[in-house]
């Protein structure tokens, strides 16, 4: 079989069960698209590359499976480039596919010819420049496992015009050898010793805390972890990326921890004399003061990313490993009532989290944004998706809805990217037409992606806005207001 580059790329995101890609087509991109003209895959036309990104991100979000967005050369790219940023920073799979100027006119400054490679090296896992159309069958299944294993993240994959267009000589019967793309799980067995050192800190805790974020934002580490808390019951708090991995309900669930955490869970914290870190990576939100976090805890780090293990916080135990096979090998262990927490530190805690919880509003405060994100949780029950954009609303949401299950809420964490919410819920339901999907939205960040909302008219999909209009940049007005002169301007809008 005879195809040129474009073919076989299409060919493979067929081979590796990609439905649905998100982009917006351009010069340098267009052979790509005449391939996907006669494909199965289904292309979601978006209004601006960004929310192209945004709503691949929102897909994989949503089912832990890698977006994929198509964008064209220069200014697709620069455009693109926030929604990469985002999902390198949150660890959500992506594979972007560029188009790119012809080989042979790349440096010469041509037409819409930017450098895209070293532009994406720092905000992807890897970045990949097609200089040949035989690169192509390592590249991309090569792109796919990156992607996947390990800790997730986005790949970049740019094609110069003539490469999509060049041909190539194809064994078909040949694809499932040459294109490999099953994920390698590592499962390798926790050394006894280290196991026996785990114990012992568990034995010799009087205090200890759970700490979990989005590393465990997967349905079996959530699962596995919830199974783990209920033999240790620990008191546990959570990133914002880790939200919903824990019940809100749960009587040992602190809330969110850090700048905008409860005040019960960070006082926790301050008491703890154990912490066990799992799928965290001590970000300056969640833990302020490095030298003042947890200044009395023996600390425990579990993460699949070595980087992220003494990058901020010396561990005094730790492990390179992924969650999963962790908590796993941890629940075959003998756990005696030694390694569990006590009663009269669990009473501790119920005293704090009865003091120090969120306020609640009076009832007559019905048009309080906390009391509609209550009114909302009601009505929505545990089969509903939130996505939010970056802003007060993003922390009222963080504080105060509900969350029961993993993969029911949506934001940007690290980055902290207005304009997300919207594409994000889109890609939310593009995946899930069954359930119901709500973007809480604030007033400035719905204008940074305004544009997507003619894809979702066009689209006809069951997402339901909710816009909190208070007139400003409400988080940065509130952050002037705390920290700057009464005469510095605001940001009304």
């Amino acid at each position: 079989m005879n195809l040129n580059g474009a073919e076989l790329m299409i060919r493979f995101l067929e081979f590796a069960g990609v439905e649905i890609v998100s982009g917006i087509p351009g010069g340098a991109s267009l052979p790509i698209y005449d391939a996907l003209y006669e494909s199965k895959i289904r292309h979601i036309l978006a209004r601006h590359e960004q929310g192209a990104g945004f709503i691949a991100g929102g897909m994989a979000r949503a089912n832990g499976k890698p977006g994929v967005c198509f964008a064209s050369s220069g200014p697709g790219v620069t455009n693109l480039i926030t929604a990469v940023a985002d999902a390198k920073m949150d660890s959500i799979p992506l594979i972007v596919i560029t188009g790119q100027v012809p080989v042979s006119m790349i440096g010469t400054d041509a037409f819409q010819e930017i450098d895209t490679f070293s532009l994406s090296v720092p905000i992807t896992k890897r970045s990949y420049l097609v200089k040949k159309i035989e690169d192509l069958i390592q590249i991309l299944p090569q792109a796919w496992k990156t992607a996947i294993e390990g800790r997730p993240g986005p790949v970049w994959i740019d094609v110069p015009k003539d490469v999509a267009s060049a041909k190539i000589d194809w064994d078909i019967s040949r694809e499932k050898e040459i294109w490999n793309i099953q994920k390698i799980e590592f499962k390798d067995t926790i050394d006894l010793e280290w196991k026996k050192t785990f114990k012992e800190l568990l034995s010799k805790a009087k205090k200890p805390v759970f700490y979990i974020g989005g590393g465990l934002n997967r349905p079996l580490a959530a699962e596995l972890f919830c199974i783990l808390l209920e033999k240790l019951n620990f008191p546990t708090v959570s990133t914002l990326m880790g939200l919903g991995i824990c019940p809100y309900e749960h009587p040992r669930f602190l809330g969110m921890l850090g700048m905008h955490g409860s005040r019960a869970a960070n006082l926790v914290l301050e008491e703890a004399d154990l912490l066990v870190a799992l799928g965290v990576r001590f970000d300056d939100r969640a833990t302020g003061k490095l030298n003042e976090f947890c200044p009395n805890a023996k600390i425990v780090h579990v993460d699949i990313d070595a980087t992220e293990i003494g990058k901020l916080k010396n561990p005094n135990l730790f492990l390179k490993h992924g969650v999963e096979n962790f908590i796993t090998q941890i629940l075959e262990e003998d756990l005696s009532s030694e390694h569990l927490s006590s009663e009269e530190w669990l009473n501790q805690v119920q005293t704090l989290k009865t003091l120090y919880g969120f306020s609640i509003p009076k009832e007559n405060q019905i048009l309080h944004p906390v009391s509609i994100l209550q009114s909302i949780s009601n009505i929505l029950g545990e089969k509903a998706i939130i996505t939010t954009d970056v802003g007060q609303h993003q922390m009222w949401v963080a504080q105060y809805y509900p969350f029961r299950k993993q993969g029911s809420f949506l934001t940007s964490g690290g980055l902290g990217t207005m304009g997300f919410g919207l594409p994000a819920a889109i890609g939310a339901a593009l995946v899930f037409p069954e359930k119901r999907i709500v973007c809480i939205s604030g007033d400035g960040s719905i204008l940074m992606n305004i544009q997507e909302l003619d894809t979702l008219r066009e689209l006809n999909l069951d997402v339901t806005i909710l816009l909190i209009n208070n007139g400003h940049l409400g988080l940065v007005r509130q952050q002037q207001e705390l920290f700057f002169p009464p005469d510095f301007p605001h940001p009304n809008l």
